[in-house]
């Protein structure tokens, strides 16, 4: 791989960063939720939890409420010594052979990075800090996180939700006839078999857009804007 010999020529402790994922496959589904959403985290989430709470915040999905400072810091995958062997088993110039005494050691490979704000960050003992601290009370270690659960209905409840929806897509005379119903939306882009084909303003909740030449578009994405940001997506099948 390139990226692995451009590390070695120039002493990098590590590659280019790629993504495990490829978009078009982390988004095929879309979103399916567009209410408001709070995300809870502790000291104790750690690893996959990690993850998920790093995208979580640099995507903007919503604010986080940590009843902690940070997050458990762990952002890469743990390789132990037996698995380097294992990937070189019978390879004569393998450099790794068994520890004397029956010692082992592990090392963090293939560190996660954060993206948008945070670009480039490891998620790797740092960690993701809440964007908003509770810090744990009586009621919450004998009434089942009554306070924490409150204070999370708070920040929802100070949340602006945002939606959208094909409500009809109508194929006519060559071209494709949109219905589309947003709510908190004054921008929307419509995407058709991935490819941007309009870009309309909403003043009232309702567009109906039509696209010529596109009678046979396979799929429609639509993306609801507030302020220049992308708020609400909906993505739905059309044959």
């Amino acid at each position: 791989m390139p990226s692995l010999d451009q590390a070695v020529e120039i002493g990098s402790a590590f590659s280019g960063a790629f993504p495990l994922t490829p978009e078009k496959g982390a988004n095929a589904i879309g979103q399916r939720y567009f209410g408001p959403v709070v995300l809870i985290t502790n000291a104790r989430c750690y690893s996959a939890t990690d993850i998920f709470a790093a995208g979580f915040q640099d995507h903007r999905i919503g604010p986080v409420l940590g009843t902690d400072e940070n997050t458990g810091a762990g952002g890469a995958n743990v390789w132990t010594h037996e698995d380097l062997v294992g990937l070189l088993e019978g390879d004569p110039h393998s450099p790794y052979v068994p520890l004397p005494k029956g010692a082992g050691m592990r090392v963090s490979i293939r560190r996660t990075l954060r993206v948008g704000a945070n670009s480039g960050t490891p998620v790797e003992d740092l960690g993701i800090t809440p964007d908003e601290l509770h810090r744990m009370t009586r009621r919450d270690l004998l009434e089942g996180n009554a306070d924490l659960l409150e204070r999370a209905g708070e920040i929802l409840k100070g949340l602006t939700p945002h939606a959208v929806s094909i409500t009809d897509a109508t194929p006519a005379g060559g071209a494709l006839r949109l219905k589309v119903k947003a709510v908190n939306i004054d921008r929307l882009d419509v995407y058709l078999d991935q490819r941007p084909r309009a870009s309309v303003d909403l003043s009232d909740g309702q567009a109906d857009v039509t696209v010529q030449d596109a009678a046979t578009a396979q799929s429609a994405r639509v993306e609801g804007f507030a302020e220049g940001q992308l708020v609400a997506s909906r993505t739905e099948q059309l044959q």
